[in-house]
C-alpha cells in the first residue's frame, strides 16, 4: 500500500512539474521581445560630395522595455548555385562601400514598452566615390540587457532594419538581359503563372516590373490583370533574378477552363511581351474525358464489326 502511495506522490509531482514548466514557457513566450522597422527601405540618388538625411522608425511591440543598436552593414547579394541569391551583411565590394557613408545621430538608446522611435542617420557621400550602385542594410540589433562600455549588444534577440538602394552619379551603366519569359500551359489545377529570369550586367540596381493579364478563350476584355500594381523585384548589378507572379485560387483563380494569357516584363529600357493559351483541367475531369473517348471508340469498332457481320 505504501508503494502505491509513493509512486503516485511522485507521479503527480511529475505532472504539476510539467504544468509548471509549460506555465514557464508560456511567460517566456509572453514576454519575447517584439519589434518592428518601417520603412522597409530607402531609394537615394547621390552626388559625390554630398550628403542625404533619412530616418526610419522602431517599434517596441514587446511588453518590456529594449535596448538598440544601430550598425550599417553591407548588403551584398550573390547567385546562389542551381536558382536563388544569397545574402550576406559582411561581404565587402565595390557597391557596398556606402556602409561606410552612414552615420547615426543616436547610434544606440532605449525603447519603452509599446512605443516608437525615430533613427536619423546622414549618408556623407566622399569626393572620389565611384559611379554606380550602392548597397546597405541599416541594421538594428535588440537586446534585454543595456550595451555595454562597448557599444556591444549582449544577449542580442534580433537583427532587422531597411536596406538602401542609391545610385551615385557618375559612371552609371544600366545594362541587363531578359533570359527568359514563360507561360505554363497545362495545369490540373490553378494558380495561373508567368515565370522570367533576368540577369542585370550593369552597375546599378534594376527595378523590374511584371505583369500578367488573363483573356477568356474568346474576348477581349480580361477577367485578370496586375496592370495597377505589376509585381516588382530589385536586382543588383551582377546578378541573376527568377520570379514568378500567379493568380491564385484566393484571388479568384478559376478551377478549370482555356485561357489565353499574357505576360510582359521590363528591365531598364527592355520589354519582352508572350501570349500562350492556357488550359487548366482537374485530374477527374481527364479521367472523364479519357473513360469517354475509349468509351466512343469502343462503341465505333462494335458498330464496324456489327456492320461486318450483317454483311
Amino acid at each position: 500500500m505504501e508503494k502505491h502511495i509513493t509512486k503516485f506522490v511522485l507521479a503527480l509531482g511529475v505532472f504539476m512539474a510539467g504544468l509548471l514548466g509549460l506555465s514557464r514557457v508560456e511567460d517566456v513566450q509572453a514576454d519575447q521581445l517584439h519589434m518592428k522597422v518601417t520603412p522597409v527601405s530607402f531609394e537615394y540618388d547621390l552626388d559625390p560630395g554630398s550628403k542625404q538625411s533619412g530616418s526610419f522608425t522602431v517599434m517596441n511591440e514587446g511588453s518590456s522595455s529594449v535596448y538598440y543598436q544601430a550598425e550599417a552593414k553591407p548588403y551584398f547579394i550573390a547567385d546562389k548555385e542551381g536558382g536563388g541569391i544569397d545574402v550576406s551583411y559582411d561581404k565587402e565590394s565595390t557597391h557596398t562601400q556606402i556602409a561606410n557613408w552612414v552615420k547615426f545621430d543616436v547610434p544606440s538608446g532605449e525603447i519603452a514598452p509599446n512605443s516608437s522611435i525615430e533613427v536619423n542617420f546622414t549618408i556623407e557621400v566622399p569626393e572620389d566615390a565611384p559611379g554606380g550602385g550602392q548597397y546597405t542594410a541599416l541594421m538594428v540589433s535588440n537586446s534585454e540587457t543595456k550595451p555595454d562600455s562597448n557599444g556591444i549588444s549582449i544577449s542580442e534577440v534580433a537583427n532587422i532594419g531597411p536596406v538602401v538602394y542609391a545610385k551615385v552619379s557618375g559612371n552609371t551603366i544600366a545594362k541587363g538581359e531578359i533570359l527568359s519569359n514563360e507561360i505554363e500551359g497545362f495545369r490540373f489545377e490553378p494558380p495561373i503563372s508567368a515565370s522570367a529570369t533576368v540577369r542585370n550586367d550593369g552597375n546599378v540596381h534594376a527595378d523590374v516590373t511584371y505583369t500578367m493579364h488573363v483573356y477568356p478563350l474568346f474576348g477581349g476584355e480580361s477577367i485578370y490583370n496586375n496592370e495597377d500594381r505589376p509585381a516588382h523585384t530589385t536586382v543588383l548589378p551582377g546578378t541573376t533574378r527568377f520570379y514568378t507572379v500567379s493568380w491564385t485560387a484566393d484571388q479568384g483563380a478559376p478551377s478549370v477552363g482555356i485561357y489565353k494569357v499574357q505576360s510582359e516584363v521590363k528591365m531598364f529600357d527592355q520589354v519582352s511581351n508572350i501570349e500562350k493559351i492556357v488550359i487548366i483541367c482537374p485530374m477527374w475531369v481527364l479521367i472523364i474525358i479519357i473513360i469517354f473517348i475509349l468509351a466512343l471508340i469502343f462503341w465505333i469498332i462494335s458498330r464496324v464489326k456489327a456492320r461486318k457481320a450483317e454483311a
